[in-house]
């Protein structure tokens, strides 16, 4: 990897850690904040059995702009980073924003970089997101470019009249730490209760198949994700 290339990538890592470390402070002035940790466990069919750490933060402030992000370690040898700030417009049947997306990764002396940005238009019941990112993977002497590449995710949010209850289902591309390429989507259901109005617990399932829209149809990676998360 060259001089120019090595720099891009420690500036791009500066960046990451400079938003989500801004957004500590910005949390105490917040209306609408959120931390959670949590634990991910899992089948995968590289690495075999895994486990994974992460805490994941997001507040919005002035009703206008929202920032989330966070930090991932799992037990094969990865650590990943991931910010995602947006400016928001709030409508009478939900919100439409456009968001950024800054993305890095070390598995194995390989360091991924991704950055994009996309629109997400959100309702009551659904939910759809759908941007483009570039990423490039780098290691010693050499390099590898996505210039082009589109995510999207499609959600439907349910249990919304049952108080102190959340269940969500989606097909994305682009859950959080885990950037795939368009013909990769996971499938996931998760469920959150808050038995306090700032205290809550989150459960979820999901699935990622193998070649899903090619004759191969085996499944690549399944988890189960249990977390506890703060509102303020």
């Amino acid at each position: 990897m060259n001089k120019t290339k090595r720099i891009n990538i420690i500036n791009l890592r500066l960046l990451l850690l400079t938003l989500l470390l801004a957004s500590a402070p910005l949390t105490l002035r917040a209306q609408n904040g959120e931390i959670m940790a949590g634990l991910r466990a899992g089948h995968n069919a590289a690495f075999g059995g895994f486990a994974a750490f992460s805490v994941e933060a997001s507040h919005t402030f002035d009703n206008k702009f929202h920032i989330s992000g966070g930090a991932q370690y799992a037990t094969f040898g990865r650590t990943a980073l991931e910010a995602r700030p947006a400016y928001l417009w709030n409508l009478n049947w939900g919100k439409i924003s456009a968001e950024a997306l800054l993305a890095y990764t070390n598995l194995t002396s390989v360091n991924t970089l991704a950055a994009g940005a996309g629109a997400d238009i959100s309702g009551r019941w659904i939910g759809f997101k759908l941007g483009y990112y570039y990423r490039l993977y780098g290691r010693s002497g050499e390099s590898i470019h996505e210039p082009l590449n589109i995510y999207y995710e499609l959600r439907a949010n349910l249990l919304r009249k049952i108080e102190r209850w959340d269940l969500q289902l989606a097909i994305t591309n682009i859950e959080t730490f885990e950037i795939e390429r368009h013909y990769q989507p996971s499938f996931i259901a998760q469920c959150r209760y808050f038995p306090q109005p700032r205290l809550g617990i989150g459960l979820g399932i999901g699935c990622k198949p193998a070649g899903m829209f090619n004759m191969s149809a085996d499944y690549y990676q399944t988890f189960i994700k249990l977390g506890v998360c703060y509102k303020w």
